[in-house]
């Protein structure tokens, strides 16, 4: 058999040894699977970080889509908010309404439906009634701003004033009264001062027709006679010559007849003017009790 020429032999040999058999020995599927395996640990041992930075870079990717979606979103509800049509003003009250009504149909179901709430308001109602009727007709309580009366009357008592006697009793002699005072009271003020409003208390000592006098050292004559004025203060310091009272007046004198702005300044005090009778001291408690002097 004729020999084959030594290129085709090692044209033979060469291929026969790169896939056959390996430099080192090993077997050529072998040393293939190897590098096989070799590259895939590579590969898993790359992928690992590149698949935690990729989440990574991934979670943050999706907080920023879901910052930028709130976000919008947020935008979106606060122009709503903003856009939300305007309630009427007769929606509101009756919204306002309803809410202070509460669950039980408000104060006046609820009076209607409780006998003793109405008795209680029927019975104070009737009372207050009566009161403003007594206080505006027939009674009502005043208060001593000053010395004037001193004293029988102290700063700060309280008293009661009888406005209805005078329709069938007449004004006496040493009544303590409360009044209006007539326009020569404010003359006699001066520019300046505003009392207007304001009512007076006084004793009457001369009623229409007398005849009166303050005579030296402080002694009252009435119609010629000396009167006796255990109420007083003191003497009175200042004096005015006879005069008569005229008709429809009284002349009015303060206890503490130095200390008093009264009709031996201004004159005679119109009757009409009279709001009524001092009656009865009942403050404080120390002072509790009837007007000195006055008659019954």
């Amino acid at each position: 058999m004729p020999t084959s020429p030594a290129w085709v032999a090692s044209a033979r040999v060469r291929p026969v040894g790169l896939v056959g058999v390996s430099p080192t020995g090993a077997s050529p599927q072998r040393e293939l699977s190897q590098k096989a395996a070799s590259y895939r640990a590579s590969a898993e041992r790359f992928a690992a970080p590149a698949a935690v930075l990729a989440g990574v870079g991934g979670a943050t990717g999706s907080r920023r889509r879901f910052w930028a979606r709130s976000s919008r979103k947020a935008s979106a509800d606060d122009d709503e908010v903003r856009r939300l049509p305007t309630q009427p003003a007769a929606s509101q009250a009756a919204a306002v309404a309803s809410s202070d009504k509460g669950g039980d149909g408000g104060w006046l179901e609820k009076f209607q439906k409780d006998p003793e709430l109405q008795e209680d308001l029927k019975t104070f109602f009737q009372s207050l009634a009566f009161a403003l009727t007594i206080r505006f007709t027939i009674v009502e309580p005043r208060f001593i701003p000053s010395l004037s009366m001193y004293p029988n009357f102290d700063i700060g008592d309280q008293l009661t004033v009888d406005k209805i006697s005078k329709n069938w009793r007449n004004f006496q002699r040493r009544d303590v009264v409360v009044f209006n005072p007539p326009p020569a009271f404010f003359e006699s003020l001066g520019e300046g001062v505003n009392r207007n409003g304001e009512a007076l208390i006084k004793r009457i000592v001369a009623l229409e027709g007398d005849t009166v006098e303050m005579k030296q050292g402080g002694k009252l004559y009435i119609n010629g006679e000396l009167q006796d004025e255990p109420f007083t203060n003191e003497a009175a310091k200042y004096t005015f010559p006879q005069r008569k009272v005229p008709p429809g007046c009284v002349l009015v004198l303060g206890d503490n007849r130095n200390q008093s702005l009264d009709g031996h300044v201004w004159g005679w005090l119109p009757v009409e003017n009279i709001i009524g009778r001092a009656t009865f001291k009942f403050w404080p408690p120390w002072h509790v009790g009837t007007i000195q002097a006055s008659p019954p």
